[in-house]
């Protein structure tokens, strides 16, 4: 399900940016600016009746700008400000707690996904009993 969440951030920011490099989890040694990289900080995962599950997936979304050292402060809020207005729905995931912040020149987005799912489970057909009447 994880992944399934990341593929729909990846195809929103493809969306919105479709030139920028897209990393996930890990940044290569000589990696290529302008790119994001989505990381997953933290999950909870909680049981609900029966065999549903409530999960929240707290993701950073980081940008590296491409852009000259005096323009990286306008570049990264331009971004923020987009990324802000856009990030209300991600394919079917409701955004919630959406922060942002710049630091060392880098821009972190935070937000958090809210999800539900029904585990399904392989029901055993009752089996054949035999019961001893003779008395």
């Amino acid at each position: 399900m994880i992944n399934d969440v990341k593929q729909a951030i990846v195809n929103k920011l493809l969306e919105l940016y479709p030139d920028y490099i897209i990393y996930d989890e890990d940044i290569p040694q000589n990696f290529k600016t302008p790119s994001f990289l989505i990381s997953l900080i933290e999950q909870s995962y909680s049981k609900r009746l029966n065999n549903k599950y409530q999960s929240l997936l707290s993701f950073d979304i980081a940008y590296f700008s491409h852009k000259r050292k005096t323009e990286i402060k306008s570049d990264c809020l331009s971004v923020q400000l987009n990324l802000l207005r856009e990030f209300d729905l991600i394919d079917t995931y409701r955004v919630l707690n959406k922060q942002a912040t710049i630091t060392d020149d880098v821009l972190h987005i935070t937000f958090d996904i809210n999800y539900s799912e029904i585990k399904e489970e392989e029901f055993v057909k009752m089996q054949k009993q035999t019961t001893n009447t003779n008395i």
